[in-house]
């Protein structure tokens, strides 16, 4: 027998579904096994034990599939909750008031938290639950469960799905695959998360990889090749020193937790490994960074009776609640019909397996030292601003210098979205002020010295030079759960302020009260939230100049949405390639401004270039990725022309080789150039330079 599937859950044509909870097969190495549990609180849940040689997994269809425990010949990966579990959902009160019902039955070695939401309970004004703590997908029932044996490959599979879904809010299906592998002690899986609605969703997802003795104890650590950490809260600020070492049990201790983003290999696969006390074994835990982008460290360090455990959660955010995390920019937006897929691995390593992980990850933690903050980071933590000093705006000039700028010197305002930091630096390359900030694809400097700029997703501010907030727009606030993002806006010269909504598709003016007095929708042909546009620039006859990005077009229109002229961005004979540094290449515009002359002057986003273009639509001035000698062009976004008619190119994901600012003549003549690694990084996408 090379391959045999054997149904556990099936759906019949009267939608009731049979089950095969006494199957046991085996075929050489390999085996599964169903039973159903009697009594106490796991009375009725359905166990599917996965064997591949040495290695046994036991999933858990009836608690979103999640994974209770694994061994590795005699050694169990898991961990002793205090629960006793495993615990039927039906004894879980996910959604009782507090938020914390979840507790009840956490039990696994894997459990996932989503698919809605992941994180920290939320509610809303009056006290109502919005969203409970890891969100429900661990407490749901899975459907169309079949199990196969493959002799050739050697391994056993589970595949199933798990839908999580409510009438007038969402629908979302995890189509879950959970391979054991006979040949060596590894367990994969991967989650396939989709959409099924006609509208556009977000998503998140988290998994609580959770591990006790004997892979925790005092003395073992976590290895990981960190970009970046901080403490989650004030709580484990005293922890940050050693916090990827663990401690023996001790009664009483609070839980901390950590905040990190873990660099990944060349080819996108981050890991971290739980490394035993004496250094002779660990359990490795690798999965997909670009889906998994945000790693949270949980130490449990309590006694044993209590749960003594810590928790490896790779996610698509940080478990604060969902709408700050939505703020930051961190929930996946799904198109309708969409999907997005997580690939994970567990392995139990000894050996010369160990000893090639261990060397792995100290190479690439050697590419460049960590970043450690010793309080929590601004736009990781929702409550960073406790610990922060936000006051720095305004803070006197005169410290180290960490901008280099070729030419005349002058005074630079920008933001990087990698850093997540606004700052001001002065002509001498030191930081006049900074302050934290979210994702950021538009800024302004107003005549009065304010600054205009987006804090997330979602909001737009207004700051004076003290750092006090004078006046905010909150699309979260007008579209409620509804999918939005804001990508441009403008302060008009009557003092309204044009925002561009993506998701809902339209430029609205919004006075200084709040109110919306005028609404011009847009036209787009490929509906992305996140990518329906870019930035947008009035034009001295009063239209608007939209860079849409997806559809890789600039459309202008009138006030009455009508579009009155229209460029496609030319691919110049390429093909598309994905990707946001110099590598890729596409016509994912970012930035169209209309010229005293009448051109359209246009930052072509990942076709690494500008364009001048007529009315007629030729072009007439043509700054190509190799144009500039010993500078290569990248995610092209703000462009604007100066006064001396020279160019201001804004050159983002270009790495840290190149200038992120550059001022070019119409003879492609470099004259001045802006560079700085440290205050800001890889992703600048915005800046405003003041005449001197």
């Amino acid at each position: 027998m090379a391959r045999q599937a054997f149904p556990v859950i099936s759906r019949g044509a009267d939608t009731l579904s049979s089950v095969a909870d006494g199957l046991d097969v085996k075929v050489g190495r390999l085996q599964v096994r169903t039973s159903r549990i009697r009594g106490g609180r796991a009375d009725g849940m359905l166990v599917v034990e996965l064997i591949g040689g040495d290695t046994r997994a036991l999933v858990l269809p009836d608690r979103g599939l999640g994974i209770w425990k694994v061994w590795s010949g005699s050694t169990e990966l898991g961990w002793r909750s205090p629960v006793g579990g495993p615990v039927h959902p039906r004894f879980v009160p996910v959604t009782e008031p507090s938020g914390l019902g979840w507790l009840d039955g956490f039990d696994e070695l894997v459990a996932r938290c989503g698919l809605v939401s992941n994180g920290a309970p939320e509610f809303d004004a009056t006290g109502r639950l919005l969203h409970p703590l890891h969100g429900r997908i661990a407490n749901l029932p899975a459907h169309a469960v079949e199990v196969v044996i493959d002799e050739q490959a050697g391994t056993v599979e589970l595949a199933g799905a798990v839908d999580e879904t409510r009438f007038h809010f969402h629908a979302l299906r995890m189509a879950t695959r959970i391979v054991v592998h006979a040949a060596r002690p590894l367990v994969t899986w991967t989650d396939e998360v989709t959409n099924l609605s006609d509208r556009p969703a977000g998503v998140q997802m988290l998994y609580h990889v959770n591990l006790g003795p004997p892979s925790l104890g005092g003395g073992a650590e976590l290895l990981a090749a960190v970009e970046e950490v901080a403490p989650r809260d004030e709580a484990a600020v005293p922890d940050i020193t050693t916090w990827q070492r663990f401690d023996a049990p001790r009664p009483g201790r609070a839980e901390e937790a950590h905040f990190a983003r873990i660099r990944p290999d060349d080819g996108g696969t981050a890991e971290a490994v739980l490394l035993a006390a004496g250094g002779r074994s660990g359990v490795r835990l690798a999965w997909w960074a670009e889906s998994l982008p945000c790693f949270t460290l949980w130490k449990n360090q309590t006694g044993e009776a209590d749960g003594y455990v810590t928790g490896l959660e790779p996610a698509t955010n940080y478990p604060n609640p969902r709408s700050f995390e939505e703020s930051q920019g961190r929930v996946v937006t799904l198109a309708p019909h969409a999907a997005v897929q997580f690939d994970l691995a567990l392995e139990h390593v000894s050996g010369v397996r160990l000893e090639e992980v261990r060397g792995r990850i100290a190479g690439l933690a050697a590419r460049r030292p960590p970043v450690v903050h010793a309080t929590p980071r601004p736009g990781w933590s929702r409550l960073a601003a406790w610990l922060v000093a936000l006051a720095t705006i305004g803070a006197a000039a005169g410290s180290t210098a960490v901008a280099e700028q070729t030419g005349p010197p002058r005074r630079v305002l920008a933001a990087d979205d990698s850093t997540r930091t606004l700052a001001m630096i002065g002509p001498d390359g030191g930081v006049e002020w900074k302050r934290p900030v979210g994702p950021i694809h538009d800024l302004h400097l107003l005549p009065e010295g304010h600054v205009l700029f987006q804090d997330g997703w979602k909001r737009v501010l207004e700051i004076d030079r003290d750092g006090h907030t004078v006046w905010e727009y909150d699309a979260g606030k007008t579209h409620g759960d509804r999918p939005v993002e804001i990508h441009a806006f403008e302060r008009l010269p009557d003092g309204a302020t044009m925002v561009v909504e993506s998701g809902p598709a339209r430029i609205i003016e919004v006075d200084r009260a709040g109110a919306i007095r005028h609404v011009v929708p847009l036209q787009v042909d490929q509906p992305a939230v996140h990518s329906d546009t870019r930035n947008v620039r009035r034009t001295p006859t009063g239209t608007s100049l939209v860079a849409h990005e997806r559809d890789g077009v600039v459309r202008e229109y009138d006030r009455s949405g009508k579009v009155v002229w229209e460029y496609d961005v030319p691919l110049f004979g390429r093909e598309k390639k994905g990707g946001h540094g110099p590598e890729a290449f596409g016509d994912q515009v970012y930035s169209a401004v209309r010229l005293a002359n009448g051109n359209t002057l246009i930052g072509t986003g990942n076709g690494h270039s500008v364009l001048e273009v007529t009315p007629a639509k030729e072009i007439v001035w043509h700054l190509a990725q190799h144009d500039l000698p010993g500078i290569t062009l990248a995610w092209v976004t703000q462009v604007s022309r100066l006064a001396n008619g020279n160019t201001l190119v804004v050159n983002c994901h270009a790495g840290a080789d190149n200038p992120q600012i550059i001022e070019v003549t119409p003879g492609k003549e470099v004259v001045w150039t802006f560079r700085d690694f440290t205050t800001f990084g890889n992703s600048l996408p915005v800046a405003v330079v003041p005449v001197p």
